[in-house]
């Protein structure tokens, strides 16, 4: 047609928008229509940050009065009647709750506001994450939000939902992917950090601690916070791209967001036996003044449990940076540490404001005093009085866990921090009910604080075998073993230690050990004396037949076939009788030369023994094994043979994972092998 095509220098080409950026914008916009009007467009006034901000908050604060709940609600915290979103019933600031689908999964109306009912009256008060005035107050308004907030409310109000239990098992399974896609997603980075908080405090359940994401996701939950600078006193402005104003609610709402961070890292870090994250925590340094201003506008209970969580967070560092893994680590350096951290924990008990609050002290007490463990057995010398303190403090702890179970809700005692550390504190007093200090202990209020901890226990599982159902069975079991702790000489040793690199938890994670060798038929990997005898009276109970005893049976039912496996092997048998026939002739020629040589000497001198030393009972020939055999030979027993010349541990290629009880029935009675005794050597270790 004769036409030219010509590119100006001006134009530039429109690519398609991804999907992400097209969900991006769909927020952004679906903001924009949640503005109030009279509000600044660019957001710069806002609690909450669009997207080309940088940083995200919450809804403006506009004229919200300051509450977590909306009346829909039906919480305990205040709500004010004149405020926009008063007197609604199951109804939100955009009308009736709509029925939600996640990957197919629909959850009706009715269902979600059951859902959000339950949240907000029994498991935000512990963990009031979402507790401002810049939080939405309808079901409809947090799934606009953020879909992930949404449905991390709905996965954790279902967890008492008994009208619908089908809730909590499909959104267990469908939200850790949700999680991950809204972290990739980075529109909205608060309410993802809210998310995280809360799924990390009540964690999914789940039958085995492999497939547990919570440390990863709270890990994911703190790389977030101090990516838009939470972790820095003020508005956010140098982790912004656009100016900020300087808001006293925004500056507030962020610093209670870090610390509830902080809080729930620590805890997630204890209760898995992992050294917690090094964190850049700002806030109380620098202007006094400030400082004061910020604390002023805190609740008085997390300024308590923040001031908490960082002298637990100092005691676990300062322990792992001690020789914990070696069982002759300084034993008068790790009291020390411990009597510091512990004598700091009881100043700040008189400052508790609470009785949960104590509570949750107590229980960082028994995660420091446990590292008393980690002196034993090299040091044959323990301290009686420490044990014996921890060993009260854990029977007040398991007996006030049973009172808070039944004055306040399930929420609490099902928390994942609280549940673990009951865990620890009864394999405490198992320990030290098994030890030799019990002639000195209340061993009846011990084993009534034992079964306290596995009640509470077994009131924190929301799903038939999953972690809490099997814990509460293994300490059931333990309790009751007679073979237990039990060394080869019949000496019961309860006070030492194999695994050693999980921290306070350890204790925990090597009573998960015992359980495994008696219950489960494992071979004992920390135990280089019993590893040998119980993986062969393990061999009896194998699923599969080993190949020798295959083998064997063959032979048993086919003669002919045994027949003609016998006759290869008597040709190396000969070659043996050869051997012997050789090492019989060197011997006599040997002793004929020392009886001429003792006639020919003139003085009684007697020879080196090295000299009348016989060879190995085995010589080998050069000519049959290819080298040449050396005179200081020793015999090689693989029966005994331990894997300890090479400079690389034994890989444990039956155990890939940390998973506890994920492959066991309780209800089977299985034959039980012998137990043997405890070494003193940890044996491998878990990194």
């Amino acid at each position: 047609m004769g036409l030219e095509c010509r590119i100006l220098p001006t134009s530039t080409r429109n690519l398609r928008q991804t999907k992400a950026e097209m969900r991006r914008e769909l927020e952004e916009l679906r903001w924009n229509m949640r503005q109030p009007p009279g509000s600044n467009p660019d957001g710069t006034n806002s609690a909450f940050h669009s997207p080309s901000a940088g940083t995200f908050s919450g809804p403006p604060s506009g004229d919200v009065t300051e509450t977590s709940l909306s009346p829909a609600f039906g919480g305990s915290g205040s709500v004010n009647d004149g405020s926009s979103g008063g007197g609604a019933s199951r109804k939100g600031s955009q009308g009736q709750t709509l029925s939600r689908a996640l990957d197919g999964y629909v959850v009706d109306a009715k269902r979600v506001d059951d859902c959000f009912e339950l949240f907000f009256s029994q498991y935000h008060a512990l963990l009031p994450v979402l507790d401002s005035s810049m939080s939405p107050h309808s079901p409809n308004e947090y799934y606009e939000l953020s879909p992930f907030l949404f449905w991390a409310i709905v996965v954790t109000g279902s967890r008492q939902y008994h009208e619908d239990p089908s809730i909590l098992d499909k959104i267990s399974q469908l939200i850790t992917p949700l999680a991950f896609s809204s972290m990739a997603l980075r529109s909205t980075p608060i309410p993802v950090i809210q998310g995280l908080l809360i799924l990390c405090t009540w964690r999914l359940p789940t039958n085995s601690m492999y497939k547990d994401m919570t440390h990863m996701l709270c890990g994911a939950a703190v790389h977030l916070a101090t990516q838009i600078g939470l972790h820095v006193d003020g508005v956010g402005q140098d982790f912004a791209r656009m100016p900020l104003k300087k808001d006293q609610d925004q500056k507030i709402f962020r610093a209670k967001i870090w610390m509830y961070c902080m809080i729930v890292s620590i805890r997630t870090s204890c209760a898995e036996g992992i050294p917690p994250l090094v964190i850049a925590d700002t806030f109380f340094d620098g202007d006094e003044k400030k400082r004061e201003d910020t604390l002023a506008h805190l609740p008085v209970g997390l300024q308590f449990n923040h001031k908490l969580h960082v002298i637990l967070h100092k005691a676990m560092a300062a322990m792992a940076r001690t020789d914990l893994k070696s069982v002759n680590c300084n034993v008068g350096i790790l009291r020390s540490l411990i009597g510091v951290f512990d004598s700091q924990l009881l100043l700040l008990a008189a400052t508790s404001p609470s009785d949960p609050d104590t509570f949750f002290l107590n229980c960082a007490r028994i995660h420091v005093l446990a590292f008393h463990f980690f002196a034993h057995p090299t040091n044959q010398n323990p301290d009686a009085e420490s044990l014996s303190r921890l060993y009260s403090l854990c029977i007040s702890t398991l007996q006030a866990s049973n009172t808070l179970a039944q004055q306040m809700s399930h929420a609490f005692i099902s928390q994942s921090f609280i549940d673990r550390t009951v865990e620890l504190a009864g394999f405490i007093i198992l320990k030290l009910y098994r030890s030799p200090l019990a002639v000195h202990l209340d061993l009846s209020a011990g084993e009534t604080a034992f079964f306290y901890g596995v009640n509470v226990t077994k009131a924190s599982s929301m799903q038939n075998n999953d972690l809490a159902s099997r814990c509460a069975n293994i300490m059931i079991n333990l309790w009751g073993s007679n073979k237990i702790f039990r060394r080869r000489g019949g000496v019961v040793e309860s006070l030492g230690l194999r695994l050693r690199t999980r921290l306070s938890m350890s204790l925990s994670f090597d009573m998960f050990w015992y359980w495994r060798e008696e219950f489960g038929h494992m071979s004992n990997p920390y135990d280089k004396e019993e590893v040998a005898a119980t993986t062969a009276s393990n061999a009896q109970i194998r699923p599969t037949t080993p190949d020798y005893q295959k083998e064997h049976q063959d032979a048993k039912h086919n003669p002919s076939a045994q027949q003609q496996q016998q006759q290869p092997l008597q040709q190396p048998q000969q070659q043996l009788q050869q051997l012997q026939h050789q090492q019989q002739q060197q011997i006599q020629q040997q002793q004929s030369q020392q009886q001429l040589a003792q006639q020919a000497t003139t003085t009684s001198v007697p020879l080196p023994a090295t000299s009348a030393s016989l060879p190995p009972k085995f010589d080998p020939n050069p000519a049959f094994m290819g080298h040449i055999p050396q005179s200081n030979q020793t015999p090689v027993s693989f029966d005994g043979w331990d894997g300890s010349d090479y400079s690389a541990p034994p890989m444990l290629d039956q155990f890939p994972d940390y998973d506890w009880a994920a492959s066991f029935d309780f209800t089977n009675e299985w034959s039980q092998p012998p137990m043997h005794g405890i070494a003193e050597s940890g044996g491998y270790q878990f990194g």
